[in-house]
């Protein structure tokens, strides 16, 4: 997995390769390059995709969340001096995006689901994140950036602010509790933590999901040449903080995704962009 500041492990420089230079696609992304944008987006469109939802949920706030941060990459882009840069930001816009979740937007916990025949029906990642969904939101985030988008211990503490020693302790009680509350509802110790989790990994966005985020990589380059459309994503401006953004956000967004249908939506089959296990 990518760690910050790291290439992952057997890339190449190739954009329009699956296997890339982390750090040449974002270069290439500084230099205004839909592409590599493109490429990026595969890469880790999963993978972010799961960190908002499993923290907001798919609602309009949880999409706005998602559509936000990628807004954010593109903006960040234009005043980035490096790729690590840009990576950075990117990774520290999710851990305080999720920081700023307004109290009645929160995920609600579900009522645990069980099917019949459990052990049978291979069904124990549905519970494990069922049983996450009850972890502190703290541990979540933690646990997120370990597990999902791959950080090291080191990378989560310079994102989130906190000490080294603080953020793996989180991670170690989160998935003692975990293992715990598994246990508890008789999941089998031969099922790992780290075996559960990437069962559940087959969640992605969906495909209009992809596809309005695409259509506007062109709109957020425009966004970024603006001053105060930089200053507002730094959180500079105008007043009211992350969260409230975020709801004013998904006002917005239901507004560009009625005028990019209106744009496109005679002219555009229905599309599966890709079809990668991110």
């Amino acid at each position: 997995m990518d760690k910050m500041g790291a290439s992952l492990p057997g890339e190449i420089a190739e954009v329009s390769s699956r296997r890339f230079d982390t750090d040449a696609v974002l270069l290439k992304i500084m230099e205004k390059e839909q592409d590599a944008f493109e490429a990026f987006y595969e890469r880790y469109r999963g993978r972010v995709y799961r960190f908002v939802v499993r923290q907001y949920g798919t609602t309009d706030f949880g999409k706005a969340a998602y559509y936000s941060a990628w807004r954010h990459l593109v903006i960040s882009s234009h005043t980035s001096k490096t790729p690590k840069e840009l990576k950075f930001s990117f990774f520290k816009y999710l851990g305080r995006a999720s920081q700023s979740i307004p109290p009645n937007k929160q995920v609600e916990s579900q009522a645990s689901y069980l099917p019949r025949n459990i052990e049978e029906d291979g069904k124990w990642s549905v519970v494990f994140i069922e049983k996450f969904k009850q972890l502190p939101d703290a541990m979540k985030r933690r646990f997120l950036f370990k597990h999902e988008i791959g950080l090291s211990a080191t990378a989560i503490a310079r994102i989130l602010d906190d000490k080294k020693k603080h953020i793996e302790k989180s991670i170690e009680e989160a998935e003692r509790m975990l293992r715990f509350n598994l246990d508890d509802a008789g999941c089998p110790e031969s099922l790992s933590l780290d075996k559960l989790y990437r069962e559940s990994r087959v969640v992605k966005p969906p495909a209009n999901w992809d596809k309005e985020i695409l259509e506007s990589f062109s709109i957020w380059l425009k966004q970024a040449e603006k001053p105060h459309k930089q200053a507002e994503d730094k959180g500079e401006g105008p007043k009211g903080g992350l969260g409230e953004k975020l709801s004013s956000w998904a006002d917005q967004l239901k507004a560009q995704t009625t005028q990019l249908k209106a744009k496109f939506g005679g002219k555009q089959k229905n599309k599966q962009f890709f079809t990668s296990s991110n």
